[in-house]
């Protein structure tokens, strides 16, 4: 729903201005960014890329809000190991992402990722759990700019945030299948 609200306004916004897409790459839990290619284009339009990630570097570009796809190319020893398309990411500019968008692929179709920012700003102090066993991580986190990043199996979790000495846990919070799901901590 909010993304069919905020294609809404962006389309009736003359003109629009562009979203700051930053794409990570993972292979399950592992971060394999700096050893994939990725090419973005418009949905449905594979003939002219509209941007590229350069070699050994993730996918920052500024784009025209809309909905893309991703082809992500892995690559080991010079050689292509794996191919994953992502499709139908909607990039637009929400207001709680203040005009930056992340999307991260994963080359194993079960995970997800969840993108924690704080109230304020910025990434919190924030540990992930599988829901309801609150006695081993379930991820580790990853440090982004200005934001913190868990890439885990698609499911059900709990969040733990420290806030200056202040914690407080949010249950049932859905990392969702093939997906980036961006959470603002309370």
């Amino acid at each position: 729903m909010r993304a069919a609200i905020a294609l809404a306004a962006a389309l009736t916004m003359q003109p629009a201005a562009p979203v700051r897409l930053h794409i990570r790459v993972f292979n399950g839990s592992e971060e394999v960014t700096a050893d994939t290619r990725v090419t973005l284009y418009k949905a449905g339009e594979h003939d002219s890329p509209v941007s590229a990630s350069a070699v050994k570097a993730a996918l920052d570009a500024a784009v025209p809000p809309g909905i893309y796809d991703a082809q992500a190319i892995l690559e080991k020893d010079s050689r292509v190991v794996n191919i994953r398309w992502a499709e139908r990411l909607v990039v637009m500019p929400y207001p709680d992402e203040a005009g930056h968008h992340l999307e991260v692929i994963n080359f194993q179709t079960e995970f997800g990722a969840l993108e924690v920012k704080g109230a304020g700003g910025g990434g919190p102090q924030a540990t992930l759990y599988a829901a309801g066993a609150r006695d081993r991580e379930a991820a580790i986190p990853v440090r982004g700019d200005g934001y913190v990043l868990f890439v885990a199996p698609a499911g059900a979790y709990d969040v733990r945030v420290d806030d200056n000495g202040r914690v407080s846990w949010h249950t049932g919070i859905d990392v969702p299948r093939d997906r980036t799901r961006f959470w603002i901590a309370p």
